[in-house]
């Protein structure tokens, strides 16, 4: 499953997109967004993660690269066993609706850890003036065929058993805001569609089985998606275009139908910063931990 370094540096061919008003609706549809015909709508924006739908197809390309992984069947089976670990993003600024933005992305980094890999993906987004608007750092851990992915209460045990544990880093901090909110089912298709992240693990039971799950799974940048919106109304005033900066660990699989928990506290080590994690509702398990949010002092910045 050896991946080959000499592509380090490797770029997708730049592609414009315009921004309609159409896929941005579908977008914070697929997210469960408040008010998908509300906030954006009026002024004219599309909300930060929307960058992704720009940028997946570039993603995508990148990590199917019949280059990086050796051959056609190396980049099945290598795919089979992709799991995202982590993800930074940075928006200069909010989208706006009409306007047109090239996107590219680049094999950052290939690093062998044992017998896995971690491969580091960069897509960058620049409007037609050619200043950057916003980047994406992705964090893919490919695992060897024979280890385990972490299945932590794919199936919801009736009567948990209590066990001793060390405080987690939020029970430890002054908790600012607690949102709960649900996962519908079927929101892994409609995320697919909406997001254009159509990898099989997600859409296809049958082959998210082949991966060692019990059935699809729902996007981690869904679940990102959601957890900022619930951050954006309870914590940022409704203000999407205070958001700077988003960094975090994907921690355990999310499911459809599932009932999540956001939480989040003041940073002390950085002003207008926050941390946040995402807990599976009334239990322990983490499925997002170690998010940071950096966002502008004035609410209304830009705006």
């Amino acid at each position: 499953m050896g991946l080959n370094t000499k592509v380090i540096g490797y770029k997708t061919k730049a592609q414009s997109v315009k921004i309609d008003d159409v896929s941005v609706k579908n977008y914070l549809d697929a997210i469960g967004s408040n008010n998908p015909m509300g906030f954006y709508s009026r002024n004219k924006f599309a909300p930060p993660m929307f960058n992704v739908a720009l940028e997946i197809s570039h993603i995508t390309e990148l990590w199917s690269l019949e280059e990086l992984h050796g051959s056609k069947e190396d980049v099945e089976r290598n795919i089979l066993m992709l799991v995202h670990g982590e993800q930074k993003m940075k928006f200069n600024r909010l989208l706006k609706l009409n306007e047109e933005i090239t996107t590219h992305a680049i094999i950052e980094n290939i690093q062998q850890k044992g017998r896995n890999y971690i491969l580091t993906l960069k897509s960058i987004h620049l409007d037609s003036n050619s200043k950057e608007t916003g980047t994406s750092e992705w964090s893919l851990f490919i695992r060897a065929e024979d280890s385990k992915l972490e299945k932590s209460n794919q199936q919801k045990d009736p009567k948990p058993k209590p066990k001793p544990k060390a405080p987690s880093e939020a029970s430890t901090k002054q908790i600012i805001f607690s949102q709960d909110f649900h996962v519908p089912d079927g929101v892994t298709y409609k995320y697919a569609e909406a997001s254009g992240d159509r990898n099989k693990i997600h859409i296809d039971p049958e082959y998210a089985k082949k991966a060692g799950l019990d059935g699809v799974i729902v996007h981690g940048l869904c679940t990102m998606a959601m957890a900022i919106e619930q951050i954006t109304d309870n914590h940022l005033g409704g203000f999407p275009g205070t958001i700077k900066e988003v960094g975090l660990r994907f921690s355990s699989p999310v499911w459809p139908t599932d009932d999540l928990t956001v939480q989040g506290w003041k940073a002390e080590d950085e002003e207008n910063s926050l941390l946040f994690e995402v807990n599976r509702s009334g239990g322990d398990t983490k499925v997002i931990k170690s998010g940071r949010l950096k966002f502008e002092n004035e609410q209304h910045i830009g705006f």
